[in-house]
């Protein structure tokens, strides 16, 4: 049983930070690629806020800042997936 419950964790902290990593990731591409649509003004400004919003995380870095985004929502599904743990070992 610790097997299973543990390989859950594992998976649940590989999704949590694969999640974030992927909307990010497709949205500054989107936003990249959209610089060649006729909508270039509002794609080039969005990409701006993006990059900000992410450099803001990382101190000035904006791979640190993805990596602090990442990291911090696998802690999080992680601290949820063992409060699950909690309740299903101690209040069955």
């Amino acid at each position: 049983m610790g097997l299973q419950l543990f390989s859950s964790l594992i998976l649940t902290l590989v999704i949590c930070f694969l999640l974030p990593a992927v909307v990010l990731g497709l949205a500054l591409g989107a936003l990249t690629l959209g610089i060649l649509s006729p909508l270039s003004a509002i794609s080039e400004i969005a990409k701006d806020r993006l990059i900000d919003f992410l450099t803001t995380f990382g101190a000035g870095n904006m791979g640190q800042g993805f990596m602090t985004i990442c990291l911090t929502m696998s802690i999080v599904g992680g601290l949820f997936e063992m409060f699950n743990f909690y309740k299903y070992i101690y209040l069955k």
